[in-house]
């Protein structure tokens, strides 16, 4: 496995961050066990989980994991906070007292006394800046966080907030989780640059583009119902799954078949091969989705290869919308919003493509 540098951090993380917002609940406990013990015997040692996942289930099946396997410090545990997590004024954002509280509860959860990597879930545009890296200064020096990333954040606010860190001297960003595939290459404009510029590490989520460089959606035919990109067609996912992102998928298929691998693994190789990239995260709910995600952590794409996908789609350009949907417009319509709406509004029912 290799390891890369989180940013400009100290922090080394495995270039395959294990993702567990799906299939990772107490009632799949022994499941997630043996996943979360396969991965870090492969030499994953990144691990993703979210407060809102499940409302605090995911976070407990991982927590249990690594307390029952006695691995917890073999582990670079991140997790976030921001989003709803109850009906109160103050059970969203980043204010003092949510953060605070909300932390606290993770910890709990995930059965530690340290979060390795605390992430800021979504923008929320109430907080001001300053107390809200005033408050990760406070975790940070009280042990309970190592170090403080994004996610799904325009790259304004991230380096709004790098400035007003080194003004004040407040920890400041590692890392910035953005949707990133080779459908949407929307980040290799600003994002990208910027943050390498700066020492921020891309941590990017749908690798695999939600599945449609698994292989199984084919032009001309419906997605199969039930399926995950079905049920995002249904609120206006045409933007992600039309017929221009599944000629390209064609393609690709084309290219991981003369390479003897599959496209999902083809696919999340050139993610990973990126410059920028510190560790792609792949959501692996069963076995078999880990070990094909393990495969591609061994494929060395040619220039050819990276060639042809610049010809397919051009670097900074997309054929499926996964970038503005998930970044741009909630950031736009958060700031549309009256005053008094705007925060919760945003943060509990904004699209995720």
């Amino acid at each position: 496995m290799e390891y890369r540098q989180l940013g400009s951090s100290g922090l080394r993380v495995s270039k395959l961050c294990l993702g567990t917002m799906r299939g990772f609940t107490p009632e799949k406990s022994s499941e997630a066990e043996k996943i979360i013990g396969a991965a870090l015997d492969s030499g994953v040692n990144f691990i993703d989980t979210a407060d809102c996942y499940g409302r605090g289930n995911s976070e407990q099946a991982v927590g249990s994991a690594l307390h029952s396997l006695g691995r917890r410090r073999e582990a670079v545990l991140a997790t976030k906070a921001g989003w709803t997590m109850g009906s109160g004024a103050n059970d969203f954002g980043y204010s003092r007292k949510h953060l605070i509280e909300a932390c606290d509860n993770s910890l709990r959860r995930l059965k530690t006394d340290y979060i390795d990597l605390y992430i800021l879930h979504v923008v929320d545009p109430t907080t001001p800046l300053e107390e809200l890296l005033y408050t990760c200064d406070i975790l940070v020096r009280s042990g309970k966080v190592r170090y403080i990333g994004t996610s799904k954040h325009p790259v304004s606010k991230i380096l709004t907030g790098l400035f007003t860190s080194e003004k004040y001297g407040f920890p400041r960003f590692v890392s910035e989780q953005p949707p990133y595939n080779l459908l949407d290459r929307t980040p290799e404009n600003e994002l990208l640059p910027a943050c390498r510029e700066h020492g921020v590490g891309i941590t990017p989520f749908y690798p695999i583009a939600t599945g449609l460089l698994s292989g199984k959606y084919q032009k001309g035919q419906a997605p199969p119902p039930g399926s995950r990109v079905a049920a995002k067609k249904k609120k206006g996912g045409e933007e992600v799954y039309n017929d221009k992102a599944l000629e390209v998928v064609e393609h690709v298929s084309q290219l991981a078949k003369s390479k003897g691998v599959s496209v999902a693994e083809f696919s999340l190789a050139w993610v990973m091969a990126q410059p920028g990239v510190s560790s792609a995260i792949l959501g692996a709910r069963n076995l078999e989705y880990l070990d094909s995600a393990l495969k591609a952590c061994e494929i060395t794409l040619t220039e050819e290869e990276l060639e042809a996908i610049d010809r397919l789609v051009p670097p900074g350009r997309f054929v499926s919308n996964y970038y503005d949907l998930n970044i741009y417009l909630p950031f736009r319509r958060a700031y549309d919003l009256s005053a008094k709406e705007k925060a919760g509004a945003y943060i509990s029912r904004r699209p995720e493509i």
